[in-house]
């Protein structure tokens, strides 16, 4: 299936993308202020165009075919993108309070530069950033940054990029203890694993390499200060330790072994129901979070 811009309509990829969030024709019609009927047709000159059917209809209930969830995935950002730029002239006008849930990491390493950026551009929306690596209550949140997660329900989910791991160590360490020349050398190590949390890619060791870590922890900051107090050779996200490791404060042990790597993801709810300041926002981090370093 090829999305191609010049030759879909871009009202009949929005139109999809409200039907799929909205979970009916029916709904979908009241929110674009269309009679169902014509919603359907949309949607049935869409996949005629494309050639594959995106829906799954009965007269009870109505899902997304795999092509329609591809289709989905990847239209989403950049409808919201256009949505944005469009508004942009508006900045001035928006005001009131964004909630941003995310990771402690992800918010010390990336939301610092993006949400400047934003409150520069938007000095009337104030931003409510909650950190924490459990899975909070979504009621009264708009915007959310995780690794490696499903999205919640009905929200959408767009992949900004890929955050890759390694091993890393403090010098001392590795003076103490030697330097790991391959991978079976770790069993003579001190190992800091992370615990990905349940339900999630996240990063971890290779599947062939069944050693139980001597220190395990869900908090990479965590490992990240075990392996800075030369407690052994952690695994640990590559943007977390840039600094450390520029600094020499660790060492990237193995680096030609670049362990799984896990999707930085964005969701929100459906941009029918987004505030103009949150749809903002989330297209502000879309664009500058796939920039990023």
């Amino acid at each position: 299936m090829n999305v191609n811009s010049t030759t879909i309509d871009l009202n009949q990829l929005d139109v999809f993308r409200t039907v799929a969030t909205a979970g009916s024709f029916t709904n979908a019609a009241a929110r674009l202020g269309l009679d169902k009927a014509r919603v359907s047709r949309v949607i049935a000159a869409l996949e005629a165009r494309l050639g594959t059917p995106l829906l799954t209809r009965s007269t009870r209930s109505m899902r997304l075919t795999p092509e329609g969830t591809a289709l989905l995935q990847k239209i989403a950002g950049p409808l919201d993108d256009l949505k944005a730029a469009t508004e942009g002239s508006e900045s001035t006008g928006f005001d009131g309070q964004v909630v941003v849930a995310t990771t402690p990491e992800i918010a010390r390493s990336f939301l610092a530069a993006a949400l400047t950026s934003f409150r520069l551009r938007y000095p009337k929306v104030s931003v409510m950033v909650r950190a924490s690596h459990e899975l909070e209550e979504l009621a009264d949140v708009d915007v959310a940054l995780r690794v490696g997660r499903q999205a919640p329900g009905s929200w959408v989910a767009t992949k900004l990029r890929e955050l890759e791991s390694g091993f890393f160590a403090a010098p001392s360490y590795l003076e103490r203890r030697g330097v790991p020349r391959q991978l079976t050398d770790l069993e003579h190590h001190e190992g800091l694993w992370p615990i990905p949390p349940r339900g999630t890619r996240s990063f971890s060791m290779s599947g062939g390499d069944a050693r139980a870590p001597n220190i395990a922890c869900a908090d990479f900051q965590v490992l990240a200060s075990l392996a800075l107090a030369s407690a052994g050779v952690a695994v640990l996200p590559t943007f977390l330790v840039e600094a450390e490791v520029t600094a020499g404060r660790l060492v990237r042990v193995l680096p030609d072994i670049t362990l799984g790597s896990a999707p930085l993801i964005l969701f929100s709810r459906s941009q029918a129901s987004l505030a103009p300041r949150a749809r903002a926002l989330r297209a502000h981090l879309a664009t500058t979070l796939r920039e990023a370093r």
